[in-house]
């Protein structure tokens, strides 16, 4: 043993015997540590109270009491301390009562003090060690505590981004369930200014708390987007970007989008790294499958994604079946997955797709029985016919205005054009007067395309072949973001826009400062595809439009 393996240690023995502390004490000095005595159980609480030590010898027996009342004085005043009782041979048998009060050891009178050496060391060892795990156990703890206030919080946010999408309507089903506490899956589905119907399907990668943060960003740049007047191209290029700035390199969100244009009579859908979303009709007979083509959002920048996007015919009798990766690739007890086969087995005998959501819930628990799910499961069911009756039945509804009537002339130059949103603002006024649902939306529609084709190709001056190119798309936007920086003061934008309540007439004008351009006719099979909008939209919701020459002024008449 070190023969200062005890250096620097402060004692407290506890014992009647003064021999006891003379040749005690003689010890400890040689060892380079010091001793208090006690000869009774009061005098020890007063130096235990007064100083601190690293260790106490504690006799069992005392001429004011036991070595029992000590320990308990000790509990009662939190005094954590190794404790060593010296007993004899007798009183073995009631050593149990010590240990359970926590003390460290016991020495048997007369005891060999190479002995007491190693058994002071280890004790002192043992509660240093004891203390170390009792602060690591506060940390753990305490972080425990911070964590759960952190999913707390975590937890509120996600459910005020997701409280403010409006109620899913009646023909869109939904089957959701997590693999953890947070759900890293996301469906929202909004009407827009324009009357259409947006949804979005998101699967975040990995699972719990860090998928759902994946999630956060783009729930709220769909949020902040929906009443800007954008395309869906836009708004996904707008979550891209968001993700790509936010959330970490080896992270990323599959998506699928739609967007329903009811005037239009059109269905676009990009289907971003999620499974394929399947087409059926009223039969459940399997019309056409719509397979990812696009990377998922969050992977390349702004400038290398190229969403690619289908269009279809909107076909009230057709049903659209999308799942998340979680639902598919779930295993059951053998280690089989429930795959694409089951889900279309399931579709392909199922007569009825309004019934189907609860079919596939059913062989999707009996696939799992009694296994933890591997991953955030999402089913969406969506029926276009019940989409285009309720969208029906709310135009059918006018308003009740008749009197009086709005001027309203406004210009917008240099930065203020990047800043300014026109679209929003014109949509603001004709909500706050409660003009009719029909009406409000032709002329967000026909807004919305006007001043985009001002902004764009008039002031900015952007080669408009760009954004109807798959692979351009990106740098479209990209170049677009580079003009707006450099607007100067006599790039402008005029708006005029008169309404008679009286005969439900609203007329508008829009002026820019380009140079205008020659009206052609569009490339229905090419622009169409990816855009369906554009002056040919305008002019079919419009009573009258004009464009004057040399092309930078168009004048409309809605009804």
């Amino acid at each position: 043993m070190h023969q200062n393996s005890l250096s620097g240690c402060r004692f407290l023995l506890v014992d009647d015997d003064e021999s006891y502390h003379i040749t005690v004490g003689e010890l400890f000095s040689s060892k380079n540590a010091s001793v208090s005595c006690a000869f009774g159980i009061e005098q020890a609480k007063k130096l235990l109270v007064n100083h601190s030590y690293d260790l106490v010898l504690l006799d069992s027996y005392l001429m004011d009491g036991f070595g029992i009342d000590l320990l308990e004085f000790m509990a009662r005043r939190d005094i954590f301390l190794p404790v060593i009782i010296i007993t004899s041979d007798d009183e073995r048998q009631s050593m149990q009562k010590y240990f359970l009060l926590g003390v460290s050891g016991y020495l048997i009178k007369p005891f060999n003090f190479e002995l007491m050496e190693f058994e002071i060391q280890r004790s002192i060892k043992a509660h240093i060690n004891e203390q170390k795990l009792s602060e690591q156990y506060r940390k753990l703890e305490l972080m425990l505590n911070e964590q759960k206030q952190e999913e707390k919080l975590a937890k509120h946010v996600y459910r005020h981004l997701s409280k403010t999408f409006s109620k899913l309507p009646e023909g869109i089903d939904t089957y959701m369930r997590s693999n953890a506490s947070f759900n890293g899956d996301f469906f929202g589905a909004e009407q827009l200014p324009n009357g259409n119907t947006l949804m979005i399907l998101m699967d975040a990668s990995g699972h719990g708390l860090a998928s759902a943060f994946s999630i956060l960003p783009a729930v709220s740049t769909m949020r902040a987007m929906l009443h800007k007047g954008m395309s869906i191209q836009n708004i996904i290029h707008e979550i891209n970007t968001k993700l790509c700035a936010e959330i970490p390199e080896d992270r990323f969100v599959a998506m699928i989008a739609i967007e329903i244009n009811y005037l239009e009579n059109s269905v676009s859908i990009i289907n971003a790294g999620m499974p394929n979303l399947l087409i059926i009709n009223g039969k459940s007979e399997r019309v056409a499958c719509i397979k990812s083509e696009s990377l998922p959002l969050g992977i390349v920048e702004s400038n290398d994604f190229n969403p690619f996007t289908n269009s279809i015919q909107l076909n009230p009798d057709y049903f659209l079946v999308m799942c998340s990766d979680g639902l598919v690739e779930q295993k059951s007890l053998n280690g089989d997955m429930f795959g694409k086969t089951a889900l279309r087995n399931i579709i392909d005998s199922h007569t009825k797709p309004k019934t189907l959501l609860s079919q596939i819930i059913e062989a999707f628990n009996s696939h799992c029985s009694e296994t933890q799910v591997d991953d955030d499961v999402s089913v969406c069911i969506v029926s276009l016919g019940d989409l285009t009756q309720l969208y029906q039945g709310k135009h059918a509804r006018y308003d009740e205005l008749r009197h009086g009537h709005i001027h309203l002339e406004m210009e917008l130059a240099g930065d203020l054009l990047a800043a300014g949103n026109i679209i929003s603002i014109i949509d603001d006024m004709l909500t706050r007067i409660n003009l009719n649902t029909v009406l409000r939306q032709k002329a967000f529609t026909v807004v919305s395309e006007l001043i985009s084709n001002a902004l764009d190709h008039g002031v900015l001056r952007l080669d408009s072949s760009l954004k109807h190119d798959f692979d351009s798309f990106g740098e479209y936007l990209e170049e677009r973001a580079v003009r707006l920086g450099a607007l100067e003061q006599h790039d402008r934008i005029l708006l005029i826009l008169n309404f008679n309540p009286e005969i439900g007439q609203l007329y508008l004008d829009i002026e820019d400062s380009g140079n205008g351009y020659e009206e052609r006719k569009r490339d229905v099979a090419g622009q169409e595809a990816l855009f369906g909008r554009g002056l040919e939209l305008v002019n079919k919701l419009c009573e009258q439009m004009q464009v004057f020459a040399p092309g930078n002024r168009t004048s409309v008449l809605l009804k």
